[in-house]
C-alpha cells in the first residue's frame, strides 16, 4: 500500500481502497469527471508493473 500511495501521489492521484488482513481492494475513480478517466488507467498501468503483471 505504501508503494502505491507514493505513486498515487506523485501523479497526483487519490485512489479510494480498502485494507483487511492481507487483501487491498483498491477502487480506481476521478471523482473530478464522474467516473473513470486516463488518470485511472495512468495508475493501473503503475499498479500492475508494481506488482509484476506488466
Amino acid at each position: 500500500m505504501t508503494q502505491i500511495a507514493i505513486i498515487a501521489e506523485k501523479l497526483n492521484h487519490h485512489p479510494e481502497w480498502a485494507n483487511v488482513y492481507r487483501t487491498v481492494d483498491i477502487y480506481l475513480t476521478t471523482h473530478d469527471a464522474g467516473g473513470v478517466s486516463d488518470k485511472d488507467f495512468e495508475l493501473l498501468a503503475a499498479i500492475e508493473k508494481l506488482i509484476g503483471q506488466n
